[in-house]
């Protein structure tokens, strides 16, 4: 099924027999707008998974179903209608159901400029565009329990048999036929307001509605209740369809949630391991500096070390030196002492030597030659008298003849 994009201009004119109680109230900003195209057949709603709201997913727009009322959300504007093609009224902002806030980005068909780097799989951001005023007038809109969402409204199929000339373009034409074809009791206050002010009152209220014979009634309750049943059906099948694509879509969102937990998981280990070599390659350094300057210290110890051993060596070298001096010039002063008076007493025995052998002496030497030489005189003789008493045979025990 196709869809015509066409560009309306709704005019005021229409809205000529709309009832004086019908006013802007509380949340409606204006009654009647354009919102710049047309929806020319009924769309075909698909439910977003998690979330009480429909989409149409081949609709060139940011089009949606909640609560018994579409919503479309055109040049940073937020609409509503009861029809699939209007008539819109402008929502303020801060009126806005929370659960239509929170549909993802990607269900938006076509995205404002400055959705621009928002993640697609989170409602946008919208307290940035609209400012800490709303988000402190809405504030937790965008926290709830994803384990108790209420059911989504059923959708206003009976509307499918309205298209082209057949649509209601009178605002008390739509009230009517929603009172007799639609019972759903819509929970959001600008639903409550609608259906409360237009459908309720039109239902009720008689003569502002040319009535139909009997048995166009009947006609029409028939209509309505296979429409009923065509709807229960096609909600079904909705369902089944939904049911089926999200079976389909969990393997993959699983695969690519897992695809981008291991990303992230490479990612952080990656930084882990960079982060962990940068400090090794710190540590290291500052080892290797550690090292350094103790080698250096211990070479700057160990040549104080050695200059100390040499100076101290040294020392006593010269000490050894100066001792060894000393003893010897002590040695060398008790032996010229010695020296000294060794000499003076051979030299006064020499002087004292010649004074003993001078004149006084010579008499006796004199003496001592002559005895000499009478000894010489006197050993012949004897000799001689020796042999003669050999000769005599006395052997010198004969008797004295003298």
């Amino acid at each position: 099924m196709r869809y015509l994009i066409l560009p309306a201009t709704i005019s005021m004119l229409l809205f000529a027999v709309t009832p004086a109680h019908a006013q802007v109230s509380v949340g409606i900003q204006s009654h009647g707008v354009s919102i710049g195209f047309n929806v020319s057949t009924y769309p075909s709603m698909v439910a977003i998974p998690g979330y009480p709201v429909y989409y149409d997913p081949r609709m060139n727009s940011n089009y949606f179903f909640y609560d018994g009322l579409y919503w479309v959300y055109q040049d940073n504007n937020w609409y509503s209608s009861g029809w699939y093609d209007g008539l819109w009224d402008q929502v303020g902002p801060q009126y806005v159901p929370a659960f239509v806030l929170r549909v993802p980005v990607r269900y938006y068909r076509q995205r404002a400029t400055y959705f621009s780097g928002w993640s697609v799989d989170v409602a946008p951001h919208w307290g940035e565009y609209w400012g800490n005023d709303w988000q402190q007038q809405r504030s937790g809109w965008d926290t709830w329990d994803r384990h108790s969402v209420p059911q989504a409204a059923p959708l206003p199929s009976y509307q499918a048999q309205y298209s082209g000339s057949r649509y209601p373009r009178v605002a008390e034409q739509q009230y009517s036929i929603q009172s007799t074809s639609y019972h759903y009791q819509p929970r959001e206050a600008v639903a409550q307001q609608y259906y409360q002010q237009h459908v309720v009152t039109s239902g009720t209220r008689s003569g502002t509605v040319q009535q139909a014979p009997s048995q166009q009634q009947s006609q029409v309750q028939q209509q309505q209740t296979q429409e009923r049943a065509k709807d229960q059906a096609q909600q079904q099948s909705h369902a089944q369809q939904q049911q089926k694509q999200e079976r389909a879509n969990a393997p993959a969102q699983q695969q690519s949630q897992a695809q981008r937990q291991q990303k992230q998981e490479r990612a952080t280990e990656q930084a882990q391991q960079q982060s962990h070599a940068q400090q090794q390659k710190q540590e290291r350094a500052s080892a290797q500096a550690q090292q350094q300057s103790h080698a250096q210290q211990q070479q700057k110890q160990q040549h104080a070390n050695d200059q100390a051993q040499q100076q101290s060596q040294a020392k006593q070298q010269q000490q050894q030196q100066r001792a060894q001096q000393q003893q010897a010039h002590a040695a060398q002063a008790q032996q010229q002492p010695q020296q000294q008076s060794h000499g003076q007493q051979q030299q006064h025995a020499q002087q004292q030597a010649p004074a003993q052998q001078g004149p006084s002496n010579q008499p006796q030497q004199h003496q001592q030659s002559v005895a000499k030489d009478k000894n010489a005189g006197q050993k012949p003789a004897h000799q001689e008298k020796d042999k003669g008493d050999k000769k005599d045979g006395g052997g010198g025990g004969g008797p004295d003849h003298n």
